[in-house]
């Protein structure tokens, strides 16, 4: 690899499968220090043993709670000294199909908590350590559902959409300080836990993507690195679209 992230030091939430191990693994061949984070230790212990690199440590962490938040970025300067990269990756996919007629105060909530509320804490704490690295980067992954139209998933669409306007406001306010804050907006993507219910409906999938494939965790990362890396230091407040042309349709 290229050393791309080489001395710099980041934090991936929701990073013990998917997308979020896919920018761990990545990272760390490209020179950075990573710190995964999730609600199950058990997962993050298996996705620790997967990437198997010794520059990944993982964290316990409900980014919903503001003492866990709090506790896993002070952790993370203990162990590695300082931080430049926040990845807001964590979140919740739907779990059944919503209208808002029927759709409980629980359940919304439940996506707001995590995907919203979770992507603040996990800035707010981890924003005093960028400064004092001198600038950095925090990256929201969002979804091409934050700006397209669908049924049935409202508390999901709406809670993407409020990370895409924190990323616009946290960029106006935080770029004083050469901390840009971006979105990638993934399009359809293979993670372990969903692949056996996509394999009966994958020509169907990919038939929506004019790029022929689904897309991977390995090609929201590598968009990750970049915006992580020094290459892109005049790009804030922008949403990178990587969805194989789904939305240019």
């Amino acid at each position: 690899m290229t050393d791309r992230l080489k001395n710099k030091v980041a934090i991936v939430t929701g990073g013990s499968t998917g997308i979020g191990e896919g920018i761990a693994r990545i990272f760390a061949t490209e020179g950075a220090k990573v710190v995964i984070c999730s609600r199950n230790s058990d997962m993050l212990d298996a996705a620790i043993n997967r990437i198997a690199n010794p520059n990944v440590a993982a964290l316990r962490c409900d980014v919903s709670d503001a003492g866990d938040v709090e506790k896993m970025v002070n952790n993370t300067i203990k162990k590695f000294g300082k931080l430049d990269i926040l990845v807001n990756n964590a979140g919740i996919n739907p779990h059944r199909k919503f209208t808002f007629d029927d759709l409980t105060e629980e359940e919304w909530d439940m996506y707001h908590s995590i995907n919203a509320k979770g992507t603040f804490l996990a800035s707010k704490y981890s924003i005093p350590y960028i400064k004092d690295s001198g600038g950095g980067s925090i990256i929201m992954i969002t979804s091409i559902s934050a700006f397209l139209g669908q049924e049935n998933t409202g508390p999901y669409n709406s809670s993407k959409a409020a990370q895409e306007g924190m990323v616009r406001n946290m960029a106006m306010d935080l770029a004083k300080f050469k901390i840009r804050v971006n979105a990638i907006r993934p399009g359809w993507v293979m993670v372990e836990r969903l692949r056996e219910p996509r394999e009966k409906i994958m020509d169907y999938i990919e038939s929506l993507h004019p790029a022929g494939r689904i897309g991977y965790p390995e090609d929201i990362a590598w968009a990750a690195v970049w915006l992580a890396s020094d290459e892109s230091t005049w790009v804030t407040g922008s949403m990178v679209t990587v969805d194989g042309g789904y939305s240019a349709r």
